[in-house]
C-alpha cells in the first residue's frame, strides 16, 4: 500500500508566547512564529505555498482570532492551496490536510497555524461582567443538549468519562495525578511553560475540586500564544536546514458517536478509533515509539490516548502511569516531555506536535530525553475529535 502520508515531512517550527501577559494581538503572535518558523526551516515567504489551519473560524471568543485571510493579506501568499474546517478530526487536521496537500502535489510548503487568545479574552469577559449586563448567546449545535444539564465546559463531560474510567477499572486520583505531576515535572526544566514551580501529589489531592473527580490540576491553562508548524514535501524538505520529520503515519477515524457524551463505551472516545487505525498504516508498533505527546486537555483523556495507542491494555493505563517512573523523561515511554497543556499551556494540540519535533532534532535543552529519539507520536483530541501522527527522523 502507497501510504502517501510519507510523502511529506515537517521541516521548520515556531512558537510565540505572551503566556497570560496580554497585550500583543493574536495576529502579531501568529507572524512571529511563522517568522521563526521559516528560519528554523531555512525557507522564504516566497518558498511558501499553502496555508493551513483549525478551525479557520469560530464563534467561541479566543479560539480561533486569526483568519487565513488575514495571514495571506499580511504577508502577501501567493498560495495553490489553502484549508480551515472546524468539521475535522480536531486541531491536528490542519498537519493532516497540508500533508495530504503536499503529497498530491498541490503544495510544496504549506505553513499550518493555531493561535489562541483564551486568556486575555476571558480576561476581557470578566471586566464586561463588573460593569454592565451581557445577553447571553443562545446556545445551539452539540451543547445544546449539554447546557440544559447546567454542562458548561468540556470538563463535565469529561468527568463523568474519568468517573466511568474509575468504576470500570479502578482508576484513581493519585494516577490521575501522575499525569499533572510528571508534567509539572517536566514545565519545571522548560524556560516556556506556564507554571514552573514544584508539584507535589498532596498539592494534586489538595487542589479545589472542578467537577469530581477531576480537579484544578487535571484541566489544562489558558493562555494567548501562537505555534507554527510547516509541512513540505518530503523531497524538498531533505535539501533544508534540518533533517525532516517524515510523516510515517497519521489517523483520525471516527466510527462512534460524534459526541462529547454518547458513545457506546463512555470509557472510551474518538482516540480509539484514530489510535487503533494509526497502526495499520505502518509497520512500526507502539514499542518502536520513543517519545510520545498526548493531549492533556484535562488528564483523563490521556489516558484514554494511552489506550488508545496501544501502550498498554484497555483498562490499565492507570497502572500504566502510576508513581509516575514508565512516564519519564528517563522512563519506557517519555511522556509530555514540555509540561503538556497542564502546566505549559493549552495551545489545543499544536504545542505537544511543537515538542514532538523539538525532542526529535534534540533541541530540548535540560529537558532533552536521552538517546536521540527517531520515533516520536503527537496526538490531539478529546470526545468527537482525534488526530495523531508518528514522526521519523530521517
Amino acid at each position: 500500500m502507497d501510504i502517501l502520508e510519507r510523502r511529506a515531512a515537517i521541516s521548520g517550527v515556531g512558537l510565540m508566547l505572551a503566556g497570560r501577559q496580554t497585550g500583543r494581538s493574536a495576529l502579531e503572535l501568529t507572524l512571529d512564529a511563522i517568522d521563526e518558523a521559516l528560519h528554523d526551516a531555512g525557507l522564504d515567504y516566497g518558498d511558501i505555498d499553502g496555508l493551513s489551519s483549525w478551525p479557520g473560524i469560530s464563534s467561541t471568543p479566543g479560539m480561533a482570532p486569526v483568519t487565513l485571510r488575514e495571514i495571506k493579506e499580511s504577508l502577501d501568499l501567493k498560495l495553490n492551496w489553502f484549508a480551515a474546517s472546524p468539521e475535522a478530526p480536531g486541531q491536528l487536521s490542519a498537519v493532516m490536510n497540508a500533508a495530504m496537500a503536499v503529497a498530491t502535489g498541490q503544495a510544496r510548503h504549506v505553513i499550518c497555524f493555531r493561535t489562541l487568545s483564551q486568556y486575555s479574552e476571558q480576561v476581557k469577559a470578566r471586566g464586561h461582567k463588573k460593569h454592565e449586563a451581557t445577553q447571553a448567546a443562545r446556545v445551539d449545535g452539540l451543547m445544546s443538549w449539554i447546557r440544559p444539564f447546567n454542562g458548561l465546559s468540556a470538563a463535565h463531560p469529561l468527568a463523568l468519562v474519568a468517573m466511568r474510567h474509575m468504576h470500570e477499572y479502578g482508576t484513581t486520583r493519585e494516577q490521575l495525578g501522575a499525569i499533572a505531576i510528571n508534567g509539572r515535572r517536566n514545565a519545571m526544566l522548560n524556560p516556556q511553560a506556564l507554571y514552573r514551580d514544584p508539584m507535589s501529589l498532596d498539592d494534586y489531592l489538595g487542589a479545589r475540586m472542578i467537577s469530581e473527580p477531576l480537579c484544578l490540576y487535571d484541566c489544562d491553562a489558558p493562555i494567548d500564544g501562537a505555534t507554527v508548524v510547516i509541512v513540505s514535501a518530503l523531497e524538498a524538505a531533505r535539501a533544508l536546514r534540518k533533517p525532516p520529520l517524515r510523516i510515517e503515519a497519521m489517523s483520525g477515524a471516527l466510527y462512534g458517536r460524534n459526541s462529547w457524551d454518547q458513545f457506546e463505551d463512555l470509557t472510551s472516545m474518538a482516540a480509539n478509533d484514530a489510535g487503533r487505525e494509526l497502526w495499520t498504516r505502518t509497520t512500526l508498533k507502539p514499542n518502536d515509539v520513543q517519545i510520545a505527546n498526548l493531549y492533556d486537555g484535562f488528564s483523563i483523556l490521556t489516558l484514554i490516548w494511552l489506550e488508545a495507542l496501544g501502550f498498554c491494555r484497555k483498562g490499565e493505563s492507570g497502572a500504566f502511569v502510576e508513581g509516575g517512573d514508565r512516564i519519564s523523561r528517563d522512563g519506557k515511554l517519555p511522556l509530555n516531555t514540555g509540561g503538556g497543556q497542564l502546566s505549559a499551556g493549552r495551545l489545543h494540540g499544536f504545542g505537544l506536535l511543537w515538542e514532538t519535533c523539538i525532542q526529535l532534532w534534540g533541541e530540548g535543552g535540560d529537558r532533552q530525553v536521552q538517546g536521540n529519539p527517531e520515533v516520536g507520536l503527537a496526538a490531539a483530541g478529546g470526545g468527537p475529535l482525534a488526530g495523531c501522527l508518528l514522526l521519523t527522523r530521517q
